[in-house]
C-alpha cells in the first residue's frame, strides 16, 4: 500500500492552483503530472510523488506538496510524450488560451 500523498489530494497552493486533471501518476517514488490554472492561466504542472519516508513528495511549501510550473517552452515537448487520451486531452486543453 502506498503511503504517498496521491497526486490528485494536491491543492496547494490554493489562491493560485486550480486542478483539473492529472494527466499520468507515475506512483510512488515517480513523478505527476496535471493540468490546470495557475492564476486563472492554463498551466502544465509535474511534481514529484511522495514516498513512504517522505509522503509529501516535492515541491513542497510550508510542509504541503505543491506543484511545480513548467515553463510554457517545455510545455509542447512534454505533451508530446502522452498518448491516447492523456494526448487528446492535453491537446484539447491548450487549444483554449
Amino acid at each position: 500500500m502506498s503511503r504517498h500523498i496521491p497526486p490528485d489530494d494536491v491543492h496547494s497552493p490554493r489562491q493560485h492552483w486550480n486542478l483539473i486533471k492529472v494527466l499520468r501518476d507515475q506512483g510512488e517514488g515517480d513523478y505527476a503530472l496535471a493540468i490546470g490554472r495557475w492564476d486563472r492561466k492554463l498551466r502544465l504542472a509535474i511534481r514529484w510523488n511522495g514516498s513512504k519516508d517522505n509522503p509529501i513528495g516535492n515541491p513542497q511549501s510550508r510542509g504541503l506538496p505543491t506543484w511545480f510550473m513548467v515553463p510554457e517552452d517545455f510545455e509542447e515537448p512534454i505533451i508530446k510524450t502522452l498518448t491516447g487520451d492523456e494526448l487528446k486531452l492535453a491537446r484539447n486543453f491548450f487549444t483554449l488560451r
